[in-house]
């Protein structure tokens, strides 16, 4: 079967529609969702064919002026000719108008984030209760069952995330009454006593040391202290170890990327549980959480402006470009990086194979939504085709800012007055995002990290790219 074709017409709207539908609850996947719907809507109205129709349409109110003029001065061959013209461009844009709705989507709406209704307390910004959930989580599992049936080209990866969304557990959310007890952990009691602490209130505390010396919360207070103990496995999970074929480093040196294993970070993981919950978004609660983050302790040797960073990261939330939470990765990891020095700010770069392939000009200036949507575009096929990389299982994005810190001091990122495009976003709490970028040496090298509209553009602002696995994007998984 053709994969860029469907049985007739309406069974291809119909799969175009879903692929769209389903891309908005499944957000980690919506490269590859809008990669098929590409694939299915090229033939039918391609995306030149898209901006020709949309200069036509925009061009009627000017077309309407001239035909005023036209009437106005007995002109009526003209009148005749502009009016032809009028409807011309309406009739074609009737006949093509289910097509434009759907290329309008795809075209325009790529670089749209929408945050993935799944990860643990994001509930909030969809003001989504658990009974919402579940209905996302059943519809999901509807579409892509009826995609498994009438899209057969892609009918494997269907039925690998309807597996997946079956085996979702949803609890609820944190915060809230129905809240599991066995979801409360040392971490969690240990803050609760620091607050009472506070608070003068020692009965309170009692409680809390109580709870604390239960033989449960002994063997998960045990488990988190060991380097790789079962709670901290359980949180961080596996290591993200692969080898890469020569195949792909073939195609990683052509296209301008090196292979790179970061460390085990896994050190770090005590700070996970004081990171942000939505009862962060009352103002008492995050002054107070605040409060307790200003007192953790860090490795001995930790800077400043590394303790900014890690406070920063722990009180806002955030999310990747597969809208997904973002919490960093702290396991061994396998990634591909574009590996240059950095530049002088505005220094005129060669454009180097992953750029062309990108389809974009240049490294500088580059709004978000530029870069998201060449990523969305062009990244599925650049992992296949130029790669030899599964597109289920990496992704192609802008440098993760935990990647970037990491690697920054052993390669001299972040000495110069610019900065790097980040993978991912700050969560406002009106639901506003703000795309992440960092770097500058002005404001803390490689620990400085900054939040912007999708929109902005500055000269002195470069783009990194990195060949990340999917896994280090997850919040939920198949166990």
């Amino acid at each position: 079967m053709n994969t860029n074709t469907a049985a007739s017409p309406a069974n291809t709207a119909q799969t175009i529609s879903l692929l769209l539908e389903i891309s908005r609850l499944d957000t980690l996947y919506k490269d590859l969702y809008f990669h098929r719907a590409h694939e299915l809507t090229e033939p039918r109205l391609s995306q030149s064919a898209y901006a020709r129709m949309k200069q036509s349409l925009a061009s009627i109110a000017m077309v309407e002026k001239q035909l005023r003029a036209a009437i106005e001065r007995g002109e009526w061959a003209r009148s005749h000719e502009l009016n032809e013209r009028i409807r011309g461009i309406q009739e074609s844009a009737a006949a093509s108008s289910e097509w434009m709705k759907y290329a309008e989507a795809l075209y325009d709406g790529a670089a749209d984030i929408h945050i993935d209704p799944f990860s643990p307390g994001f509930h909030v910004f969809a003001r989504d209760s658990v009974q919402g959930i579940e209905a996302g989580q059943a519809r999901a599992i509807e579409i892509l069952s009826t995609l498994k049936r009438i899209d057969d080209s892609k009918k494997d990866f269907y039925a690998r995330r309807v597996s997946d969304f079956e085996a979702l557990s949803i609890n609820a959310p944190a915060g809230e009454p129905e809240e599991k007890a066995t979801t409360v952990t040392a971490a969690q009691l240990q803050r609760e006593a620091l607050e009472a602490l506070d608070a003068g209130n020692l009965s309170g505390l009692d409680q809390m040391i109580a709870k604390l010396m239960e033989k449960p919360v002994e063997q998960e207070a045990k488990q988190e202290s060991e380097d790789a103990g079962l709670a901290e496995a359980a949180e961080l999970g596996s290591d993200l170890l692969h080898s890469f074929s020569e195949a792909t480093l073939a195609g990683a040196e052509r296209l301008g990327l090196v292979a790179v294993r970061t460390e085990s970070r896994r050190h770090l993981a005590y700070l996970i549980p004081q990171g942000w919950q939505p009862s962060f978004l009352r103002d008492e609660v995050k002054l107070n959480a605040k409060k307790q983050v200003e007192r953790l302790t860090y490795p001995s040797g930790t800077t400043d402006r590394e303790k900014e960073a890690i406070e920063f990261f722990l009180l806002n939330p955030f999310i990747t470009s597969g809208g997904t939470r973002y919490q960093g990765c702290l396991v061994q990891e396998d990634l591909l990086i574009e590996d240059f020095p950095d530049p002088e700010p505005k220094e005129k770069m060669p454009r180097a194979g992953l750029l062309s392939a990108l389809g974009l000009e240049s490294r500088w200036g580059l709004t978000r939504i530029e870069i998201e949507t060449a990523l969305l575009r062009h990244g599925p096929r650049i992992l296949e085709e130029e790669l030899s990389l599964d597109p289920e299982a990496f992704r192609l994005v802008a440098i993760p800012p935990d990647v970037y810190i990491y690697l920054a001091p052993g390669r001299g990122w972040g000495q110069k007055q610019m900065w790097t495009h980040f993978d991912g976003y700050r969560v406002r709490e009106d639901g506003r995002k703000q795309a992440l970028a960092g770097g500058d040496q002005r404001f803390g090298g490689a620990h400085d990290v900054v939040g912007f509209s999708p929109t902005y553009t500055n000269e002195n602002i470069l783009t990194r790219f990195a060949v990340v696995q999917r896994k280090r994007m997850m919040t939920w998984r198949r166990k």
